[in-house]
């Protein structure tokens, strides 16, 4: 299972942007609308930036989200199947075997249907 993403290492990544930067407390909780103190408990790791607050902070510093949750800017999928992305996989082949092998029956079916016609009308 995934860790579950610090509050102070969250607050850390956004004041090392802001220290980085030349920034005080004050001008980046004026750009994001929040108070000084509000900022500084997120800078301090006492509580979470809202939603909102991480895409102002991104748009800002030009730092992507995954970059803010994760601290690298990999985009890479992830699974998200968890244990059972396997029997996910043998389902999914399983199915499109059935799915094949019913068309085929279905194929069938229809030429014994046309044979079984053309034998009646040659009766």
């Amino acid at each position: 299972m995934q860790e579950m993403l610090s509050k102070i290492v969250l607050g850390h990544r956004i004041k090392s942007l802001r220290t980085e930067n030349g920034y005080n407390q004050a001008r980046i909780a004026e750009i994001l609308n929040l108070s000084r103190s509000n900022y500084s408990q997120i800078e301090l790791g006492y509580q979470y930036p809202t939603f909102n607050t991480l895409i102002l902070l991104s748009q800002h510093y030009r730092k992507s989200y995954e970059w803010f949750l994760h601290g690298t800017d990999e985009t890479k999928p992830r699974d998200y199947r968890g244990p059972y992305s396997k029997v996910l996989e043998e389902l999914d082949v399983t199915l499109r075997h059935m799915n094949k092998s019913l068309s085929n029956l279905e194929n069938q079916i229809q030429n014994i249907k046309k044979k079984t016609a053309e034998a009646e009308i040659a009766l």
